[in-house]
């Protein structure tokens, strides 16, 4: 087994590292999906933005309704070649039970890219067969 423990976490559970390209017509969308009685840690977080619009913002969130869970940004749109990274260490962030990885756009117009490292662990109880 790897002495990285990132890699070791996304290698003892499942590993849903993934990226999404953002196009400039884009809204709000779930890129990464949950499971019941399943829990995703986000470690990792790069976002770059290729096409700039000024005003707006990404944010990833669960897709908790109504309400939810921040997990990274805002993140500004408004320059080209923008990035940012957040490191969020080897256990990660966790999603809501159950929940999925969203992608939160304040108002289309912004391009770039969304790359995510983590993992995947079942945290709840499940009902049997």
């Amino acid at each position: 087994m790897s002495d990285d423990p990132y890699l070791r976490n996304r290698t003892f559970y499942e590993d849903i590292s993934g990226d999404f390209t953002v196009e400039t017509t884009q809204d709000d969308l779930v890129i990464k999906d949950g499971k019941v009685n399943e829990t995703i840690f986000i470690q990792k977080v790069h976002v770059s933005i290729t096409t700039a619009s000024g005003g707006k913002t990404w944010q990833l969130t669960d897709d908790a309704n109504p309400t939810p869970k921040q997990i990274a940004g805002p993140f500004a749109t408004d320059t080209d070649g923008a990035h940012y990274d957040r490191d969020y260490g080897a256990k990660g962030v966790p999603l809501g039970e159950g929940q999925g990885l969203k992608l939160d756009v304040s108002a289309a117009g912004a391009g770039g890219l969304v790359v995510w490292e983590g993992y995947r662990k079942l945290t709840g109880v499940a009902a049997p067969a």
